[in-house]
Order: C-alpha cells, then structure tokens, then sequence
C-alpha cells in the first residue's frame, strides 16, 4: 500500500498526478486492487482523489475485481469531504450496473449523492443514473423522477446535464450522451 501511496502523492488536486499509471499496473496485477481502494482511508486528500480516479479507471476494464469493493466504495462516496473522490466513486457505480444483485444498493447510494453540494459529483451521479436506467428499464421512472427537478437548477452545468439525461432517459430509441459510458461491458443503447 505504502508503494501505492508514494505513486499517488504529490502535488495538488488540480493535477491527477500518476492515476493513470497506477491504474494500469492494477490492471496488470489485480492482486494489488486491495491496496488501491486502501488508499482511499489515508489521511492526505491528493492520494484520495487520485486514488479514486485510479479505481475509477480500474473499474471501465476490471469490474469484477472493483464489484467486490462495492460497499466500502459507497462508504468513501457518502463520507468523503473531497469531492474529486465522490465524482470519481459515482463514476465507478456506473460501471458496475450490470450487477444485478448489486442494483438496489447502487441505485439507492446514487439517488442519495443528488444532494452532494459538488456540480461535478451530482453531474456524475445523473450519468451513472442514466446507465442504470438503460440496463435496467423498470428503474426508469423513478430515475427520471429523480433527475427531472435538475432541469431548473442554479447551476447552468446541472440544468445542461439533467436536460441530456432526461432526452435519453424519454426519446425513443435514444442513447446515452458520448463520454457518459467509458465502460466498455456497457451498452450505450436502453433495452426494451
């Protein structure tokens, strides 16, 4: 873990610093995932947001190992106070929707991060809502419910974001925004 650490150090949150490089070594040894999603219990906020953005990289390519993670990802996306650490886990919920087992408690840590106080966050909680919603059509409603009040946001970025979400979410045939869906298990197109 310490190795790890050190990688992610550094700097200042407005850089990711070597996330990218970290992720791909979990890639190459999952066996080390372990000591990644450590790193978000450390006391220094640059190796939690970057340590987020290495597992939300992870997680596009690696869901089975990341799904395992799944409670104590939610945990670091309730409590977290950085919010690149939130955006980042709300990132990873969405690719980790194809879980079926796994839905009501995504679903539920989701439509509870719409009151995060980040624009960021809440935009990447509407597109992992979104994702949910396309794997899962009965979740439809609920999330579009969820999602629709955004359309009048004080936030022109949420006000943006909810009207996209929301055209996918109703328009027949529709897919999701590009850039919303980075996993590539994940069906861009809503079944049903």
């Amino acid at each position: 873990m310490a190795q790890i650490e050190n990688w992610l150090s550094g700097g200042d949150l407005r850089s990711d610093g070597a996330s990218d490089e970290v992720a791909q070594v979990i890639i190459h040894n999952p066996e080390m995932l372990p000591d990644l999603i450590a790193s978000l219990d450390g006391e220094d906020a640059v190796v939690r947001g970057r340590a987020a953005d290495s597992i939300e990289k992870v997680g596009r390519i690696l869901p089975d190992a990341v799904v395992p993670h799944l409670d104590r990802l939610i945990t670091a996306l309730t409590e977290d106070e950085v919010p690149m650490v939130r955006w980042h886990l709300a990132m990873v919920l969405g690719h980790l929707v194809m879980y079926e087992d796994r839905a009501d408690l995504i679903e539920t840590a989701l439509l509870e991060r719409l009151e995060d106080d980040s624009v960021f966050v809440v935009s990447w909680v509407i597109a992992s809502l979104c994702i949910l919603a396309f794997q899962y059509p009965d979740r439809l409603p609920g999330i579009a419910n969820a999602i629709v009040p955004f359309e009048k946001s004080e936030s022109a970025a949420l006000r943006a974001r909810a009207r996209k979400a929301m055209a996918a979410l109703t328009e027949p045939g529709a897919s999701l925004p590009p850039g919303w869906v980075k996993s590539e298990h994940l069906h861009k197109d809503r079944k049903g």
